[in-house]
């Protein structure tokens, strides 16, 4: 049998049955980060229960789930003999997940996954289509975009969670403000005391990935997107190599046709239209964010809307392509947008924005303030874009 540990995020941190903390409640979200205090509550899930549930769901059948995971990570058979070490740290605390990642040494090598373990209604509510939709997009989009799921399963206290992959050297960024005289930049939450500010064109690249893989995802047929999404959640984690900046989705919370009813478009009109509303929808919510990711909500500068509108266009060539449409069909539909009126679009956007955002949430408010010089700018740019 291999060693267990367990720790608060890193080693420095180390916590057991002794630890203060063992016996006291996780908290319920990222914005809840200060630490336990107060009186216990006895229904709550505590630090002890949740490393322990973890412990038991991995070491579930002589550990096959760890085993088969670490087997294809490391693309060689393992057996329960190979193991050495699992060390389970807790990451972060979500409003779905409270996610553990886990250091599976074996064979003198070490791989990473996590296990997403979904502490909260929402989550429990969640956590089965999440699974799906990862496994979904994975068989559709087979280009490393999100988490291979390798397990599923509810614990004996009661605890569902999947097992799936962990990206090494990933990590979350937000818009940060260093000085209120300038506009929002982003920052990499990479651990170190002095946290990187991207560049404008490492931050171009950012958004160029993500609208390239949200689109690249939606399917212009049935209209299935995934949804919903948010930069305050950590849903994007970007990894700094030099000049080059990769991006994955770590969460995908559903997979689902925009239209609630599941009905899908008739005829090449309702298809087009139902793609402005993604496109609009997408460059809406490209610019919210939490400011350090658990502060005040924050609008992201003008300087993103080019590279989203690339990134966008990118992942239509993709996702037409695999839906077997013509190769002409982005270009099609970059003139249908050009032909819409700035008011046409501002009035879609703002019916999106009613649809999509709750009335009284900050993101619907900061959206309403900024809704008109959006539109200005996406339709000035559409006007100057390559046919």
């Amino acid at each position: 049998m291999p060693e267990i540990a367990y720790f608060l995020a890193t080693t420095d941190h180390p916590i057991s049955q002794t630890h203060p903390w063992w016996n006291r409640p996780l908290p319920t979200s990222r914005l809840d980060q200060t630490g336990p205090s107060g009186p216990l509550d006895a229904t709550a899930i505590t630090y002890g229960s949740y490393f322990q549930a973890v412990s038991r769901f991995c070491a579930a059948s002589r550990w096959q789930r760890v085993l088969q995971a670490a087997s294809h990570k490391m693309e060689q058979p393992l057996s329960e003999e190979d193991l050495e070490r699992v060390t389970i740290f807790l990451e972060k605390h979500g409003s779905f997940y409270h996610p553990a990642r886990i250091e599976v040494t074996a064979r003198k090598k070490r791989i990473s996954l996590v296990a997403n373990v979904a502490t909260t209604a929402a989550g429990r509510k969640n956590v089965l289509r999440e699974a799906r939709a990862l496994q979904q997009l994975n068989e559709q989009r087979p280009f490393g975009w999100v988490p291979t799921v390798y397990a599923m399963d509810m614990d004996e206290d009661g605890l569902p969670m999947f097992l799936g992959d962990w990206f090494d050297g990933f990590h979350e960024f937000h818009l940060t403000v260093k000085n209120v005289a300038i506009e929002p930049r982003i920052v990499v939450w990479d651990g170190k005391a002095d946290p990187c500010l991207l560049s404008e064109n490492q931050e171009a690249v950012l958004y160029r990935n993500m609208a390239m893989i949200l689109t690249a995802c939606y399917d212009p047929v049935t209209t299935q997107q995934i949804f919903p999404w948010h930069h305050a959640a950590g849903d994007f984690v970007v990894r700094l190599e030099k000049e080059r900046t990769a991006v994955k989705l770590i969460t995908v919370r559903g997979y689902r046709p925009m239209n609630c009813t599941g009905a899908t478009p008739t005829n090449e009109n309702e298809m087009l239209d139902m793609l402005q509303a993604f496109f609009l929808h997408l460059t809406l919510r490209m610019r919210l964010d939490r400011i350090d990711g658990v502060s005040e909500i924050a609008w992201a500068p003008d300087r993103c809307l080019t590279p989203v509108i690339e990134g966008f266009f990118q992942g239509l060539d993709l996702t037409a392509r695999l839906s077997g449409f013509p190769e002409a069909f982005p270009r099609f539909f970059c003139q249908y947008l050009k032909q819409q009126g700035k008011t046409d679009l501002r009035d879609r956007a703002a019916e999106i924005t009613k649809r999509v955002f709750d009335r009284h949430s900050e993101e619907h408010q900061i959206i309403e303030a900024n809704l008109a010089h959006h539109i200005d700018a996406v339709s000035r740019l559409l006007t100057g874009w390559p046919a």
